[in-house]
């Protein structure tokens, strides 16, 4: 497992409270997440991990609570201004434009950067070396490829923005072993370029292979922190999440 190379804390989230409409989903999270790290966050379906990110990234408005990244508070600033910032999120179910190619669907990752043609060509270069399949699909269509592909593709588009930190949400969802095993190296290749990673993941296993650290989040609230290796040998994530 990766261990990060500074103890400074990227993201910094302090009783962060909202939800849809009148349903309330987080009762107040607090978490950090370190430069360099993998943090996982798991947890049964309902819990919050969704709506988490979705705060982070700005799409869902919160209630109340302060998320400061980088030294700086997010307060008042929207999605577009969260990818500026250097945070990416790569939505549950992968998200692409379907009828548009592999390229274009990457290319949109770039939108809210004002970059040259010769830097965007060297972002695509970037990913291309991240996902050598995709150079070779740049010309599919994104629809037409595996659940896989897809996935590096929703991958490749978050890293388009250059991001500091790549919210990752359900990486594994639907996809077979040898594709999930695939995907967690590349992953680890992000990781090992300076990027820190939060995972929203399902499989607890895979979750815990990546990740240094991990949350566990029951009833919108983070009921357990801390390194993986601890966890994994915790009675109660033994028996809830692992099933011995």
């Amino acid at each position: 497992m990766k261990t990060p190379d500074s103890k400074s804390n990227l993201l910094e989230v302090r009783n962060l409270k909202g939800g849809y409409n009148d349903v309330q989903v987080l009762w107040g999270v607090d978490l950090e997440v370190k430069s360099g790290e993998i943090l996982a966050i798991v947890g049964s379906n309902g819990v919050g991990k969704t709506t988490f990110l979705r705060m982070l990234s700005g799409v869902l408005p919160r209630q109340s609570g302060t998320i400061t990244f980088d030294g700086e508070s997010l307060d008042g600033i929207g999605p577009d201004g969260v990818v500026a910032r250097g945070i990416s999120h790569v939505p549950e179910g992968r998200r692409l434009f379907s009828s548009m190619s592999v390229e274009e669907n990457l290319l949109m990752g770039g939108y809210s950067r004002n970059l040259t043609d010769g830097e965007l060509s060297f972002d695509l270069e970037r990913v291309y070396g991240f996902f050598p399949r995709l150079g070779e699909r740049r010309r599919q269509l994104a629809g037409s490829m595996s659940g896989g592909e897809q996935q590096m593709c929703a991958i490749g588009r978050g890293l388009m923005a250059r991001p500091k930190l790549l919210l990752i949400d359900e990486l594994s969802l639907g996809l077979a072993p040898r594709l999930v095993e695939e995907l967690c190296g590349f992953v680890k290749q992000i990781n090992e370029q300076g990027v820190a990673i939060m995972l929203v993941e399902q499989d607890v296993l895979t979750a815990f292979e990546l990740a240094s650290r991990a949350c566990v989040f029951e009833s919108g609230r983070v009921k357990m922190d801390g390194s993986t290796d601890e966890l994994l040998k915790n009675p109660e994530v033994k028996k809830t999440y692992l099933g011995i």
